[in-house]
């Protein structure tokens, strides 16, 4: 696939976006911050985080002081992004909003996140190499690339996330998370409904959001990609990146960090 097939993709999937974006902002915040990440931000100059959603990372972004766009196919998504963005007081002229369908060069960019297993959730839309080749060719040599995902391990173990537990029941809907009605849109409750993966190794999870009558006030779903360790370096490597770290997760998400190799993919 062609990066302007991968991001026709990202703008189909995107557009369903529109109604869970007044829901984001909470969602976001219950995301656990990547171990790696307050490392890696003592030698940034400029993150982007791809997609964004409504900011997973800006508080550690500002503390950082490091330059910052924000990546998404969404553009509700992308505007509650620059409104939490500046809540959270990072400099507007050193604070930008990007759409991922019209993704060039980043040629300033040294760090890229990909929070909250959305590789997980992207690679259903778009094989692994194909999406990892196309972000790859935005960037120059040496920027690394970490990205928080949800895999499979050698002794059976599924990485579990705020949004999906391989222990808790399947097929039934059960309170998920109480929530802050000034960040999720009025929503205090979100119900969850998991289901098991399928053949071709994908789980499926729904949520709803309730307000403080049990009226639910929306509904969305996520389709996720489970990967090994192994599958997820293979397609890194194919895709052009090189030095691949991966950090297994113990109660919560897996880390993977790459660089961009010295090769010219674009």
């Amino acid at each position: 696939m062609t990066r302007s097939g991968a991001t026709a993709v990202a703008r189909t999937v995107a557009d369903g976006y529109d109604g869970r974006a007044r829901f984001a902002r909470a969602d976001a915040d219950a995301v656990s911050r990547p171990r790696l990440l307050r490392g890696l931000l003592d030698t940034a100059g400029h993150v982007a985080e791809i997609p964004c959603g409504a900011g997973h990372f800006l508080a550690d972004y500002a503390v950082a002081g490091v330059e910052t766009t924000l990546i998404d196919g969404n553009g509700t998504m992308l505007a509650a992004a620059i409104e939490h963005a500046t809540e959270l007081g990072l400099p507007a002229d050193r604070t930008e909003a990007q759409y991922v369908q019209d993704l060039g060069d980043l040629p300033d960019v040294d760090l890229v996140v990909m929070p909250n297993a959305a590789l997980n959730q992207l690679a259903c839309q778009t094989p692994p190499v194909e999406l990892l080749t196309v972000i790859r060719r935005a960037l120059r040599c040496g920027v690394e690339l970490l990205a928080q995902v949800i895999c499979t391990h050698p002794d059976g173990r599924l990485d579990t996330t705020g949004f999906y537990d391989p222990a808790r029941q399947h097929g039934g809907w059960f309170a998920d998370r109480y929530l802050d009605p000034t960040r999720a849109g009025g929503a205090v409750l979100r119900r969850r409904r998991q289901h098991h993966a399928d053949g071709a190794g994908r789980v499926r999870v729904e949520f709803d959001y309730l307000d403080s009558d049990g009226i639910s006030l929306h509904t969305s779903g996520a389709e996720l990609r489970v990967f090994s360790a192994e599958e997820l370096a293979a397609a890194l490597t194919t895709a052009g990146f090189r030095h691949i770290r991966f950090l297994p997760g113990h109660g919560g998400l897996s880390e993977i960090l790459a660089q961009v190799s010295s090769g010219d993919h674009r």
